[in-house]
């Protein structure tokens, strides 16, 4: 008996790796490779569905787009469409995985795409989304919108506003520079936010977690709730930026940078 189960432990464990080998090699891929040139003051938006998002800022008037499609099938391949629409001062980028689905939304078409970009430093990035991914946003002087559902947040070496939301996931900022009347807010369900400061910012701040932790580096009072929940509200240096963090399940951290 004991020599059966382990014929039948290697039969299986044979059939895993060919499968696993099938599935391998049955992946599809399609790669972009293109550079526009683009004003310093421009606007940048990415809609994704599924895959991450990586852009850096960089200090030249063009902007460097690479992304890879991956799919199951070379039919679901062909099914993913990447639309770029560009001006001088407008880059729009979409993504369609123009799925066919069948009864009750199974068998849809697989597809994902990998985003990376490289944009001058100073543009605002009015609108970054991906259903299912990370997004990863570095130097970037201009305003920040970043949106995903699943997927972690990233984004450093701002000194404009920002945007960041997610459903399930962490967030984590690191400002390069605060100022009067700036604005950071960050929005997550299910995650952790994580914000650095320069320690000569001046800010007021309002933070709220219902299952999680609230610390920060800046002598701000935390109150805790009776039940449930913290709330960590207060002003640091006579007030300035605006800074407003949410989370339901997650800590709050901020710190000095």
């Amino acid at each position: 008996m004991t020599q059966m189960i382990q014929t039948m432990k290697l039969g299986a464990l044979a059939t895993l790796l060919a499968a696993a080998t099938f599935a391998a090699d049955a992946t599809e891929k399609k790669r972009f490779s293109e550079t526009y040139e683009f004003n310093r003051d421009g606007n940048v938006a990415i809609e994704n569905i599924n895959g991450d998002i990586t852009i850096t800022g960089w200090d030249r008037d063009e902007i460097s787009l690479e992304y890879t499609v991956t799919a199951d099938s070379k039919k679901d391949l062909e099914r993913v469409k990447v639309e770029v629409n560009h001006s001088k001062s407008s880059f729009d980028v979409e993504v369609d995985i123009n799925s066919k689905k069948g009864w009750f939304g199974w068998g849809g078409s697989s597809g994902e795409v990998e985003f990376e970009l490289k944009v001058p430093n100073s543009v605002s990035l009015k609108t970054i989304e991906s259903v299912n991914g990370d997004l990863a946003l570095e130097g970037i002087s201009g305003d920040v919108k970043a949106d995903t559902v699943n997927g972690r947040i990233k984004i450093s070496g701002s000194k404009g506003d920002v945007t960041a939301d997610t459903v399930n996931g962490d967030i984590e900022i690191r400002m390069q520079r605060m100022s009067d009347g700036q604005r950071i807010k960050g929005d997550s369900v299910n995650g952790d936010i994580e914000v650095y400061a320069p320690e000569d910012s001046s800010f007021s701040l309002r933070t709220e977690t219902v299952n999680g932790d609230l610390s920060n580096d800046f002598g701000i009072e935390i109150d805790e709730g009776k039940y449930v929940g913290a709330d960590m509200d207060g002003e640091y240096n006579g007030g300035g930026a605006k800074l407003v963090f949410d989370t339901v399940n997650g800590d709050i951290d901020l710190k000095k940078d």
